[in-house]
Formats: C-alpha cells, sequence, structure tokens
C-alpha cells in the first residue's frame, strides 16, 4: 500500500483537537491496518509531564512471518498558535523508536489542511507541494525550523484554485493553515514469534490558570477530568490563582489490534508539588509518594486519556 492511500484512513483517528486557550492536543501509541494473526500480548504506558515510554509486545499467532506498514500518526496542529502551546519541537526532536532492541528510523509524512468554515479540515498537501513547498516548510509548525510569514506568503502566492479559494479575503492577511505528521515503518513479525516495540518522546503538555471549582459553570471542568471530593477538598479556601497543566493520550488506538491487550499497565509519575485527576476506574492505585498505577487484563480501551496536574 503507498504511503499516501492509508494515511488517508488515519488522519481523523490519529488526531485528536484541544482548546488553544489551554495550548495541548493529544498523542496516541502505535497504529496499523488490523491484521487477525497477531495480538498484542501486553502494553506498559508510563506517563509524566517529561516523557512518555511505551513498552509493546506482540505475538505473531500464524505460522508465517508477517510485515505490515505501523503508523504513528502525530495530531494535527495550526501553523499559528498561542504563546504557551504545548511544545511540538520537543516532541518531534525527542521521538525515538526501537524494535526488539535496534533503533528504527521512520519515515515522516506530512500533510497540510485549510479549515473550512463549518470546521471540517481540507487537504492542500498536494496543491502546495506543486506550489514548491518542501516538507520542511509543510512541518513549520511542529519543528517551527522555518519563517512561518515566509512560509504564509508562499502560500498565499500558491495559483492552485483550491487554496485560493480558502485564502483570507484580505490581501495583506496570512493563511491560518496547519499540519500533520504520521510517522511510518515496516515492521515484520515472525512467525510464533514475540516482537517488542518500544517508544519515548517528550510529551505535549499545556497549561494555564486554574478556573474556580466553586462556580455553577465549573461543572463540565471537573467532569473533564472527574475531579472527586478528596480532588476539589484541595482548593476549598485557596484564594490565589493555581497553576495547572494539562496532558492527554490517545487510548483508544490501542482497540485496532487483532484482540483486547492482554495485558495493560499504565504508570503515571507526578512531580511532588502537584496533584492530578483523570477518569480512570478503582484499578489506579498509589503506589508511591508521587507514583500511581493500574493494571488490566484483557483490556479493550474505549476511552482516552486526560490528565490534569495542579501545581500548590
Amino acid at each position: 500500500m503507498k504511503p499516501h492511500s492509508f494515511l488517508l484512513l488515519l488522519l481523523l483517528a490519529g488526531a485528536a483537537h484541544a482548546n488553544d486557550s489551554t495550548g495541548t492536543v493529544s498523542t496516541s501509541g502505535i497504529k496499523y491496518l488490523k491484521n487477525p494473526h497477531i495480538d498484542m500480548q501486553s502494553e506498559d504506558l508510563y506517563i509524566s509531564e517529561h516523557q512518555i515510554r511505551v513498552h509493546y509486545r506482540f505475538k505473531n499467532t500464524s505460522s508465517q512471518d508477517i510485515t505490515e506498514t505501523v503508523l504513528f500518526p502525530l495530531p494535527i496542529v495550526p501553523s499559528f498558535t498561542y504563546s504557551d502551546f504545548a511544545d511540538t519541537k520537543g516532541l518531534v526532536d525527542s521521538f525515538r523508536i526501537y524494535a526488539d532492541g535496534k533503533p528504527v528510523r521512520p519515515q515522516a509524512h506530512v500533510r497540510a489542511y485549510f479549515e473550512r468554515s463549518n470546521g471540517s479540515l481540507v487537504d492542500v498537501t498536494a496543491d502546495l507541494k506543486k506550489c514548491g513547498l518542501s516538507d520542511q516548510e509543510l512541518m513549520h509548525p511542529w519543528t517551527q525550523k522555518q519563517d512561518g510569514e515566509k512560509i504564509g506568503s508562499k502560500i498565499r502566492a500558491c495559483r492552485s484554485a483550491k487554496v485560493q479559494s480558502m485564502l483570507p479575503k484580505q490581501p495583506d492577511e496570512l493563511p491560518d493553515w496547519s499540519a500533520q505528521i504520521v510517522y511510518s515503518w515496516k515492521q515484520t513479525f515472525k512467525a510464533g514469534s514475540v516482537t517488542e516495540i518500544k517508544h519515548q518522546y517528550t510529551p505535549l503538555v499545556g497549561g494555564s490558570f486554574l478556573p474556580s471549582l466553586k462556580a455553577k459553570d465549573s461543572k463540565a471542568f471537573i467532569d473533564a477530568y472527574c475531579m472527586d471530593e478528596n480532588f476539589l477538598n484541595n482548593f476549598k479556601n485557596v484564594k490565589e490563582e493555581k497553576v495547572y497543566h494539562h496532558l492527554g493520550y490517545i487510548l483508544t488506538t490501542g482497540a485496532n489490534w487483532a484482540k483486547p491487550i492482554g495485558k495493560f499497565t499504565l504508570t503515571i509519575d507526578r512531580e511532588p508539588n502537584t496533584v492530578l485527576s483523570l477518569c480512570w476506574d478503582k484499578s489506579l492505585r498509589k503506589v508511591g509518594p508521587n507514583r500511581f498505577q493500574a493494571v488490566k487484563e484483557n483490556f479493550l480501551p474505549k476511552k482516552d486519556l486526560d490528565i490534569i496536574f495542579v501545581y500548590d
């Protein structure tokens, strides 16, 4: 399958948007087109504000070697962001993959988008490349290695009818476009054997000031992170504004394998001066002063993770 054909199947599944005011986007685990002969025996997911590490064990249950295209889709991010937006460059620079202990150099596929007035995205990658924009320029929202205004001017000069129809009406206004990176690599799963894949990176962490949790309109915010009474008691008599950080992780890509995950382990570390909250069941237990862990058997993730860290 050619790279551009499988990317179209994954753009929405691999991307997660978040409110720009908190400057966050979510990342996910690896994903590939479902194969009935490959089971995810285990997934060990470690999350902190400084690093995400994931260790997978896959079992090829067939008598034949199987080679699949494995994908790691990053979210779609805008070209112009607020100053508190998550450190996308830090993620790209820190991203590492290992298969059976050996480093893997994945291909990076870049897609560029304009957004319609109804919120839907239009892929303009091919049009912009025909107008001379390079992959490095299209990666700018992630890497911040190019001159954003210069790229915007180049996009405005593109004579593609599709691009021209979606440009701002004011001639001096730069286009507001977005980009996504999807990493891919070919992975051979040996017949009857276990293949171990690990990846690690600096997560996308956004932040803002904690709103009043006593206000009537705070219920949606409280519910989003399943803040219980024990968590809320920390802020009953607080008068000054508290800083919070948010970290999102898309777990539901794990539902794209042949069977549920045999054994899933979630470990979360927090900073000593923080309290955290997330939506999880009672399997999440405190196992250290600042460490929480949950273990599940035959796990089929149906909900993604959204974690809030509030600083004292």
